[in-house]
């Protein structure tokens, strides 16, 4: 049944979504026969009268075949859009599953039918996608997504569960036409007959092959002259949605995308929500944004048993080595040490002299936005002793010192 070869990833434990209708519980069956080691996630958002039967579902044909399933009952209740928190609690559910369990795969049951249709409601939308339609496989931070079913259509995954007497249950919301998506479904796609599926399919699969490939011409012009160069060309709103999308992890309009053109022409610094994007010289610099934090050591050994923070663009992490420049010689008297946001009237007193943090940041020309996620280490007397790219002060220099203080840029 399954239409690509994932043999090579049976040694390890998958989860699969199985929220208790025929596409997944189809899946769910398929993946057992074919000798998955498998956990299952059943979301139960409680919003219909139906809810609770189908967690039933999934629990007994788990309990059948002995498979581990989690379910997970939403506590906060949809600020926005229901489809999309919906989405965001489903995989927040999931993603948490697969660190727990230490599992590197995820199977959703996405068929022909929901490829189709996200595709005509891209296009109803004029969006900007990585892909047209859906992705047989996307690959994520520390997790991969599988979707085996995209070419089948959903009413051959009802005749699987039919045929091989497997329990399924109807989300009768989806029989409404409240969501766009459920009008696209119930007005265009259940209209069509198998070939004028598959064939807008093949349609697709060839404008996805094209866009890809505009993709990468566009990429190579990016790295080789630099997203600022690109900004006053025709193209130049894609290729800004290139650079951007990966740290966004979104779309842009296209109308938003050429204002940003627009006033990237200029030094800059423009607010995108859960980013700041800064126009310095000739770069864009990206910047997640986040909380402020200021952590304390009371001894040594509680700081070397600091592991990594992750702050913006920097990584910082102790180590018992380094360059030199990174080496810092602490002293009982330096405790409780501090590590907090660095400040533009910070001083330190190098071998050379002393130097303010606002002056290391000028001469050495370090973006507006990489200055707010630069952390340094304060002494118990209130002393700035280390700053990332200047070294340690005068007094905690030593050729041979106890600790270093790493800043990697990620």
């Amino acid at each position: 049944m399954l239409p690509y070869d994932y043999t090579i990833y049976m040694s390890e434990k998958i989860v699969v979504a199985c929220s208790g209708g025929p596409d997944s519980m189809a899946l769910l069956d398929r993946m057992r026969k074919e000798g998955f080691q498998i956990v299952v996630a059943h979301v139960n958002y409680q919003k219909r009268k139906s809810a609770n039967r189908d967690e039933e579902i999934v629990k007994a044909y788990c309990a059948r075949y002995q498979i581990p399933c989690f379910v997970h009952v939403p506590t906060s209740q949809p600020t926005k859009n229901f489809q999309a928190w919906a989405r965001e609690e489903r995989y927040a559910f999931f993603e948490s599953i697969l660190k727990q369990e230490h599992i590197h795969a995820l199977y959703v049951a996405h068929h022909l039918d929901d490829l189709l249709e996200t595709y005509l409601f891209q296009v109803q939308r004029n969006m900007l996608c990585d892909t047209y339609g859906l992705a047989d496989r996307v690959e994520r931070k520390t997790y991969t997504i599988f979707r085996p079913l995209l070419g089948f259509e959903k009413k051959e995954l009802e005749a699987y569960c039919i045929r091989h007497a497997i329990a399924y249950g109807i989300d009768e919301s989806n029989l409404s036409d409240h969501y766009t998506r459920n009008k696209i479904r119930h007005h265009q796609i259940e209209r069509m007959s198998s070939n004028e599926k598959r064939a807008l399919k093949k349609e697709i699969d060839q404008k996805n092959k094209n866009w890809k490939a505009w993709q990468r011409k566009l990429r190579d012009q990016i790295e080789q002259n630099g997203i600022v160069s690109m900004l006053s060309k025709e193209d130049g709103w894609l290729a800004l949605d290139l650079y951007l999308s990966p740290w966004l992890h979104r779309h842009l309009s296209k109308a938003h995308l050429r204002s940003l053109s627009q006033q990237f022409m200029h030094p800059c610094v423009i607010d995108l929500e859960s980013h700041e994007v800064e126009r310095w010289n000739d770069r864009l610099i990206v910047r997640k944004k986040s909380e402020p934090v200021c952590i304390v050591w009371n001894d040594l050994a509680a700081f070397k048993k600091f592991e990594s923070l992750e702050l913006g663009n920097f990584r910082y992490l102790a180590h018992n080595k380094g360059a030199t420049i990174e080496g810092v010689d602490l002293k009982s008297q330096d405790f409780p040490l501090r590590f907090r946001p660095g400040k533009t009237k910070d001083r330190i007193e190098m071998r050379f002299g002393t130097k303010t943090l606002q002056r290391f940041w000028i001469d050495h020309k370090i973006p507006r936005l990489l200055r707010k996620d630069w952390y340094v280490l304060e002494n118990a007397s209130g002393r700035v002793i280390f700053v990332p790219g200047l070294g340690c002060d005068v007094s905690h220099f030593s050729i041979q010192p106890n600790t270093f203080m790493l800043q990697l840029r990620i």
